[in-house]
């Protein structure tokens, strides 16, 4: 299985990028799109743009929702940080690219921060414990590195 394994490895090596030919053209997979760019970055359809941006106006609908529901009580914490990722999962799976992209997971990192302080002042308090805290950080780690990624290149 292994040989089989890298096997098709050198095969996509050589022809992809192996011979010259590459140098001045995109390999057959890449030409087969009709695009020079990689087939992850082509156009698509207006209509999967469409449902691209459909689904993260869902999640945010969604999270509003939660955070009216956190408001009153009937709304845990850890529901509220979970309909927040669901939003930048919604952005970044959906394939939003550029500031799109940067704008909503610069929401993301703003949610994550203030939720935080929330964290840090049950934890004070005695409500939550070290692990949630340990879950909050990473959370904003992740945050930072998924704004961060989005944002290279950008103005």
């Amino acid at each position: 299985m292994r040989a089989l394994l890298l096997s098709a490895t050198l095969l996509t090596v050589c022809a992809c990028g192996g011979s010259s030919k590459s140098a001045s053209g995109p390999c057959g997979p890449c030409a087969a799109s009709g695009s020079a760019e990689a087939p992850s970055l082509a156009r698509r359809s207006p209509k999967l743009e469409a449902l691209a941006l459909r689904r993260v106006e869902l999640a945010r609908k969604r999270l509003a929702q939660l955070r009216d529901s956190f408001a009153k009580g009937s709304t845990t914490l850890d529901e509220l940080f979970a309909a927040s990722r669901d939003v930048a999962f919604a952005a970044r799976d959906s394939g939003l690219r550029g500031a799109p992209l940067r704008d909503v997971l610069k929401e993301y990192r703003d949610a994550v921060a203030a939720l935080k302080e929330l964290t840090k002042e049950r934890l004070a308090k005695g409500a939550v414990g070290d692990e949630a805290m340990g879950r909050v950080e990473a959370l904003e780690a992740e945050a930072e590195f998924w704004l961060a990624d989005a944002s290279e290149g950008l103005p």
